[in-house]
């Protein structure tokens, strides 16, 4: 609630270069050490003042009179150059849409070796991990090249949402991050649309959806919040359901009337905090309309609906009979709400947008038609939709034919009511066997949402015989597309292209495919030798399906290639690949590398938590966690130590375990723990219900299932 002016002034040794939120006004070498003072800062908030010090480079550039610096370790400047590129496209592109420029005399970037997470959006000195600010052409995957954009995207946003408006306590930090990420994604379609944002937005909000329809969620306004646990609010909730609430208001309200009430709030806001409230006034003033009743329900409740959709022809019109409840997956009691829903519907050529802001509502189209309805056209609104039987036969027999957010949209529904058993889990794995049928680029988001669910499967239904027909499933869709793209690049070939077969290769391996596994071993060995380099499109895909099956001698390599190795990159790469391996006496030996000394802390405190995210080896991961506790929670810092225990738990499908992790949670962290453990114990309870529920039915259906029947 509170800014004051900064003037900072540091005393380095002799050598070392100082930076902070503002320029240099002097620098006074005083023997053998130097005085290095900064011009004072506009009034801002304490939590983004920024001192670093360090023998750094400099990566110089300018946009619209700003100086720019991309900061790394000597030796690294030069892969700075995309993110310096990013940024000379998004601060002028931000200067327009909210009608305020950049507000410092200068925008300096940090590149943080080794004990970095994420990036931090301090006001002129923006700090990151060296792996999501700096790309190598020679190694680097391209999808670290969408990485780097995303968060430079994200943390530019922030010298704007956040550093020039300021929410005015923790409980209002959404109108920093969930900003921020919608930001980020309007900066993507602008300079990079041959990426289908869009789609990946979508990725995203299943992710979150599936955690907001259980027991362990909270609104995105969260209420009060504890300083010491200040870190459950940076959540995806604040980021990315956020975000996507944002987006569905603005589809309402129509993004001209949008941007013309966010550049009132910027100027009327500027430096200065502001609340929810704040925001809604100046939006509900450009658009006419009452934006502040309609948002309150969506950021001051928790969960989301599921609009349930029939249609019927009567005396030569249609009528849409729409009702809305809350959406639930498991079994908990959840407190029922009603939404003011912003629905876009459409059926051909005809669109209409209205709020559905009781439980029922009846909307009557002209005429009867056989064209496909859809319920959440755009695909940008957060709710479910169920439709009557007759209206998604139409749409599964159109899926070739819909919209990529609509194709988007209808997966994740589907798959979402078939985890609530509302349909059977038949129904998905119908509506999957068209996915070959889409031969544009949009394929590539479809089949990471295929893989999303696939991956949840193969997860819940881990001891049973089903386990085998997932697996046999996901082989028999994968395995056609990468034989179609190949393992090398086409010439010309798009980036969506390049980034689906990267996916594919690691999918693959995953689900056992054995020609891919062995070719991904042969390649990698290649590499290793120097006969044959891996070209940069897939060489991250490649080492990390060899790393899944890898033998004693081949994991020993890996090992090896991890501990030489000098860049951030590298070493999140070898890690996961390391992570994966299915051999419980190399997870042991892994998990074991982590107390040795020989890795950067940032490495050593992931291992047992990567263990978790990515192989069969969670158990182990868990139990060396607890008997190792004291050392990994110091590596880890407080801010993290509450995802290790649930981490190594992630991929576990038993409600004995959900129990577990809740009370050795309350043991080790105490209370700041319990949101953490109550996420993953919520999706340990759900992955039970589906095995128990599905596993038989599923292993006699997917025995005889595969894609175009």
């Amino acid at each position: 609630s509170f800014r004051a002016v900064f003037e900072i002034s540091v005393r380095t040794p002799a050598g070392y270069e100082a930076v902070s939120n503002m320029p240099l006004s002097s620098r006074t070498p005083d023997g053998e050490v130097v005085n290095h003072r900064f011009l004072p800062t506009p009034p801002m908030p304490t939590y983004l003042v920024a001192v670093a010090v360090g023998r750094l480079e400099s990566l110089p550039g300018e946009v619209a009179g700003i100086p720019l610096r991309i900061l790394t370790t000597e030796g690294r400047r030069e892969r700075g150059r995309f993110a310096l590129e990013t940024t000379k496209q998004v601060i002028p592109f931000y200067s327009t849409y909210f009608g305020v420029p950049y507000a410092l005399p200068k925008l300096d970037q940090l590149a943080v070796p080794s004990v970095r997470n994420g990036g931090m959006e301090d006001w002129g000195l923006i700090s990151y991990a060296e792996d999501i600010l700096l790309f190598d052409p020679a190694t680097s995957s391209p999808a670290t090249r969408r990485a780097i954009f995303s968060v430079v995207a994200h943390e530019i946003a922030h010298q704007w949402f956040g550093n020039l408006v300021t929410a005015a306590s923790w409980e209002e930090i959404w109108l920093n991050e969930a900003f921020a990420t919608w930001m980020k994604y309007k900066a993507a379609a602008r300079f990079h649309p041959e990426w289908r944002t869009d789609l990946e937005g979508r990725i995203a909000m299943e992710r979150v959806m599936e955690r907001d329809a259980g027991t362990s969620t909270r609104p995105i306004r969260s209420g009060p919040v504890r300083e010491s646990s200040v870190s459950d609010v940076f959540d995806d909730v604040t980021y990315t359901k956020g975000g996507a609430v944002l987006s569905m208001l603005e589809q309402w309200i129509g993004p001209d009337a949008f941007r013309r009430g966010l550049a009132s709030y910027m100027r009327e806001r500027r430096l200065s905090n502001a609340t929810a409230g704040d925001l809604w006034h100046h939006l509900s003033k450009a658009a006419g309309k009452d934006v502040a009743t309609v948002a309150a329900t969506w950021t001051d409740q928790d969960g989301f609906p599921v609009v349930e959709v029939s249609s019927r022809c009567i005396a030569g019109r249609t009528r849409v009979d729409l009702k809305q409840r809350r959406f639930s997956l498991g079994t908990g009691a959840l407190p029922p709400h009603v939404w003011k829903i912003p629905i876009r519907l459409s059926r051909g050529k005809d669109r209409r947008t209205f709020v559905l802001d009781a439980h029922e509502k009846s909307i009557v189209l002209p005429g009867c038609s056989q064209a496909p309805l859809l319920a959440n056209a755009g695909g940008l609104g957060f709710y479910r939709v169920e439709y009557a039987t007759p209206d998604l036969r139409r749409l599964a027999d159109a899926f070739a034919s819909l919209s990529p957010p609509a194709r988007a949209a209808l997966l994740g529904d589907t798959f979402a009511l078939a985890q609530a058993g509302r349909v059977p889990m038949e129904a998905y794995f119908s509506l999957l066997a068209a996915l070959p049928t889409v031969r544009d680029e949009s394929r590539t988001k479809l089949f990471a949402l295929s893989f999303m669910a696939l991956d949840y499967l193969d997860v819940a239904l881990a001891g049973t015989p089903a386990q085998a027909g997932v697996r046999s499933a996901a082989r028999a869709l994968l395995a056609p597309a990468l034989a179609d793209l190949g393992w090398k690049p086409a010439p010309g070939e798009g980036t969506e292209s390049v980034r689906l077969r990267q996916d594919l290769i690691v999918a693959l391996a995953f689900f056992g495919d054995p020609a891919v596994v062995e070719t991904a071993g042969r390649l990698f060995d290649a590499d290793v030798a120097g006969t044959s380099p891996l070209p940069p499109s897939i060489r991250s895909s490649v080492v990390r399906a060899a790393g899944f099956q890898a033998d004693r001698a081949r994991f020993d390599v890996l090992v090896g290639l991890l501990r030489s190795s000098s860049g951030e990159e590298e070493r999140k790469t070898y890690a996961i690949a390391l992570a994966g391996n299915r051999d419980p006496d190399r997870a042991r030996a892994f998990l074991d590398l982590s107390l040795s000394g020989d890795l950067p802390p940032n490495v050593s405190s992931d291992i047992p938590l990567l263990v978790g995210l990515f192989s069969e080896n969670g158990a182990l991961a868990y139990a060396f966690t607890l008997e190792h506790w004291g050392d990994l929670a110091r590596m880890t810092g407080e801010g993290d130590r509450a995802w290790l225990l649930p981490a190594a738990a992630w991929r576990f499908n038993d409600s004995s375990w959900a129990r577990r992790l809740l009370e050795d949670q309350q043991t080790r962290v105490g209370p700041d723990g319990a949101a953490a453990a109550g996420q993953v114990s919520a999706r340990i309870e759900l992955r039970a219900l589906v095995r128990q529920r599905d596993a038989a039915a599923l292993e006699a259906y997917l025995s005889t299932w595969s894609p175009g029947r």
